[in-house]
């Protein structure tokens, strides 16, 4: 079997995004490698999926990715989970929002302008069930 391991993205300012993820989603740290070359952290959530924060080398310009990728983050609370986000100063793309009765789902930026997407939906992808 095969399962996704990590996704890497890039911090130009690596505390402020791993403060970020850690107060709005609950990440926990999983890997301190904030002195390794290039510093960064792992980032874990209770299922074992991971987010390996890189610093962003100076040389290296963030990229747009609207259409491109995603971070996207199953959320029990999702109103509660939402407004954390906005209180943040963060906002939301008014048409890529979902609210059906199947799906609520809403994209934002996080603070280092990665596209991230909150997801509620009525059976999860892996069929656990209702919500």
């Amino acid at each position: 079997m095969t399962r996704i391991e990590h996704f890497a993205v890039y911090a130009s300012d690596l505390e402020k995004l791993k403060t970020f993820y850690i107060d709005v989603f609950g990440l926990k740290v999983a890997i301190d490698a904030s002195k390794s070359k290039p510093p960064g952290y792992f980032l874990i959530d209770e299922g074992g999926a991971a987010i390996e924060l890189i610093e962003r080398p100076s040389d290296t310009s963030p990229v747009n990715q609207r259409f491109v990728c995603h971070l996207a983050f199953w959320v029990d609370d999702y109103d509660g989970v939402k407004g954390e986000i906005e209180r943040r100063g963060m906002t939301f793309e008014r048409d890529t929002a979902v609210e059906t009765d199947a799906m609520r789902t809403a994209f934002f930026l996080d603070p280092e302008g990665n596209r991230c997407q909150i997801v509620r939906r009525k059976k999860r992808l892996d069929a656990r069930g209702d919500f």
